[in-house]
């Protein structure tokens, strides 16, 4: 078969050929540049559009684009280049008009990638899709954010809204439909496609979107920003630079070394006293920006979010992924900020002092039947702090989504324990048995550096495949239509009603599938 050649608007690009882990064939056009390389004087700015090319950008090979940040397991070396923003189309036909899917990675804005070798669209492919996913940029370089017009933050953000524009203009000559783009991520990502649905400068670019993990009402992704000036200062300073000149300092910074900025701001990651949920970098109202992609205060924002069919979605125990270990010191430091991790819910109501230390009596009692946090209630501690970083944020967005659109909001958790292995198990060993963070996205995404032991997808038949099977039917029937169980089957034998002011229900996926309603939360007005 000669290769795929496709042409957009800065030239020629040659594809190549891949086998699936389904044994399927499909195309992959792998490191398009969709901005200029942010480098030089264009560090801190925003992306700018690529330059043209003579003859036939070869993209038929498995480029490991990553932008610049620490690996995640020692020995912790800086890995990436600043000339990381590229994104890849993997697509069964370059006819056709196929829904879109756009994947936006997660990593607390300062890891992560894009890259073939990361994750692979494998499945969602043998569903007829189009997937792409783009870098963006991470840490200081995506997210410097010191309240001013030179680094006003929300760079990261801006390269995806540049590479969604690639995608509006490009895709139909992929075999995708510009005009039915569906927009999903987890983490960082999830907050990052949330921001999409409030930026007004992401309106019309996209027409769906999936929430995985992550939304702007999560305490750590864009609360603290009073925080990040003092951060981005502190960063110079580190790197030698003492002012509180943000021109002085943006000119002092694009002169160091990339690699030196990694280092330093990995200081920068511990939080704040009493912000015990807060990233060193996140999304922040960039309201002094020259192109402004949050120019309001979020909750502004979200008032006036895009109304388009979202899915909004959690893992039951989210915060294995962030327990590394049960020791005597683990165990008193979990005691110890309990009360801090609790004041986090304040970003999402106002809680009176009072009415704080009820709530905390009300805690313990509940989670912890009035007993120190010990080994034996690990996993209630686990499931309370997946609560205030994750569930109760998109149970609250849920509830206000519901009263002010008419497009379809559907909600689920994801409790399903699989033996896939997933990003958690590269991290940490799991101290009990539960559905981790990002655990849900090993059935929707092929994840090599997950599959090492067995690169194999799940055997036809086992628990692990129905899963992979619902999980990719939904989404796609999602991205398709705007109901994920718009066709059901042997697999998909629920109907998966949106959420309503008069009933808050969600799916359940775990060994089954099952429609129920929201449980009442901490922060539940009833």
């Amino acid at each position: 078969m000669s290769k795929p050649i496709v042409l957009v608007k800065q030239g020629k690009l040659e594809g190549a050929v891949l086998k699936s882990a389904l044994g399927l064939s499909y195309i992959g056009f792998k490191g398009i540049p969709f901005a200029a390389p942010p480098i030089g004087n264009l560090r801190f700015k925003d992306p700018q559009p690529p330059a043209p090319w003579a003859g036939i950008k070869d993209t038929s090979k498995a480029k490991k684009y990553i932008c610049p940040q620490l690996q995640e397991v020692p020995p912790f070396d800086v890995i990436g280049d600043e000339d990381c923003l590229y994104l890849n189309v993997y697509t069964n036909s370059l006819n056709q008009s196929k829904p879109v899917m756009f994947w936006i990675h997660g990593g607390a804005f300062i890891l992560g990638n894009s890259s073939f070798y990361e994750s692979r669209p494998d499945y969602l492919l043998a569903k007829d899709v189009v997937v792409v996913s783009a870098n963006y940029r991470l840490g200081a370089f995506g997210f410097l954010n010191l309240g001013h017009q030179v680094a006003p933050g929300n760079l990261g953000l801006k390269d995806l809204i540049a590479a969604l524009e690639w995608v509006k203009e490009n895709i139909a000559n992929f075999g995708g439909d510009s005009n039915n783009v569906t927009i999903f991520g987890v983490s960082a990502g999830g907050a990052l496609v949330h921001s999409l649905l409030v930026s007004p400068r992401a309106k019309g670019l996209f027409h769906k979107a999936i929430l995985h993990s992550g939304t702007l009402t999560c305490p750590w992704a864009s609360r603290g920003a009073e925080y990040r000036p003092k951060r981005g200062f502190k960063l110079a300073s580190l790197l030698g630079k003492d002012s509180n000149d943000p021109v002085e300092v943006v000119e002092f910074l694009r002169t160091v070394p990339a690699e030196d900025i990694v280092k330093a701001q990995a200081s920068l990651l511990s939080p704040e006293k009493e912000e015990t949920s807060t990233l060193a970098f996140g999304l922040d109202y960039d309201e002094v920006a020259e192109n402004p992609v949050l120019p309001k205060p979020i909750e502004q924002l979200i008032a006036k979010e895009a109304d388009v069919p979202v899915i909004i979605s959690y893992t039951a125990q989210e915060y294995i992924m962030f327990l590394k270990d049960k020791s005597e010191k683990s165990i008193n430091s979990f005691n110890q900020n309990l009360y801090n991790h609790l004041k986090t819910l304040r970003s999402l109501k106002t809680i009176e002092d009072a009415e704080m230390e009820k709530l905390f009596e009300l805690v313990k009692n509940q989670y912890f039947g009035g007993k120190p946090i010990s080994e034996e209630n690990i996993s209630e501690y686990s499931e309370l702090l997946t609560l205030i970083n994750f569930g109760i944020p998109a149970m609250m967005l849920l509830e206000d989504r519901v009263k002010r659109t008419t497009a379809p909001s559907y909600f689920c958790v994801f409790s399903y324990i699989g033996n896939e292995k997933a990003p958690t198990d590269l991290l940490v060993t799991r101290l009990f048995s539960g559905a981790s963070h990002v655990d849900d996205i090993a059935y929707l995404l092929y994840l090599p550096r997950c599959k090492t032991d067995n690169p194999d997808p799940p055997t036809v038949g086992t628990k692990d495949r129905i899963t992979l099977e619902r999980m990719t039917r939904m989404w796609t029937n999602f991205a398709r239509t705007g109901n994920p169980t718009s066709v059901k089957d042997e697999f998909v034998n629920v109907d998966w009603k949106p959420a309503t002011t008069k009933e808050l229900c969600h799916l359940k996926i775990d060994d089954e599938l099952q429609l129920l309603s929201l449980p009442p939360h901490l922060l539940s007005s009833k």
